[in-house]
């Protein structure tokens, strides 16, 4: 009898946990969705400059909600958590905007170490080289519909991180790229 019931308590406690792991994953997969299409890309070989000649050594995309890499020496941010990636690497982030109310909006991008944006093919503001953690503000008229964001950024050595919001020039209110605004929205990432 005491060996049926242990039978009984092992086979549902095996129900229980494949259950959970089931739903984990299942939950996980609703949380890897986004605006924006990131890829990684790992170079072979040291990186100081945004404009070094690429060498692969691995790469991935992935969608992701918004654009908020930690500062640390590791890249992070709270959609994914820790991506594993320490030095000498890439992100290219694309997504389309719409653009609800023609204005001047300020896009500010704080980075450790450099970055270029682009808004529909034309470079709005970039640091292409080495910098420790700081802010660096870019504004530009947009009309209403649709445009393009592409923001390039690299990691040399040492502490990384990575922060874009946006707003209307006049207002003091920020909002992380990715997330949608009364005045922006931002279209699924196409995986």
């Amino acid at each position: 009898m005491k060996s049926e019931r242990k039978a009984e308590w092992i086979f549902v406690t095996f129900v229980v946990v494949l259950g959970a792991l089931i739903l984990m994953k299942t939950v996980r997969l609703n949380w890897y969705d986004g605006n924006l299409q990131v890829t990684i890309v790992q170079q072979k070989g040291s990186l100081s400059y945004l404009d070094v000649p690429r060498n692969a050594s691995d790469s991935r995309t992935m969608p992701m909600k918004r654009i908020d890499f930690y500062q640390g020496r590791m890249l992070e941010n709270s959609q994914y958590g820790k991506l594993g990636y320490t030095s000498n690497f890439f992100l290219d982030i694309k997504t389309d905007m719409l653009v609800a109310k023609p204005a001047l909006y300020r896009f500010d991008v704080s980075s450790d170490d450099g970055f270029r944006l682009k808004i529909d093919g034309k470079t709005i503001c970039e640091h292409p080289g080495d910098r420790p953690f700081a802010a660096t503000r870019c504004t530009t008229v947009l009309s209403k519909g649709k445009h393009r964001y592409e923001l390039g950024y690299f990691q040399g050595g040492g502490p990384m991180g990575l922060k874009a919001t946006y707003g209307e020039a006049s207002s003091q209110h920020r909002f992380v790229v990715g997330e949608d605004s009364s005045t922006i929205t931002f279209e699924k990432s196409q995986k």
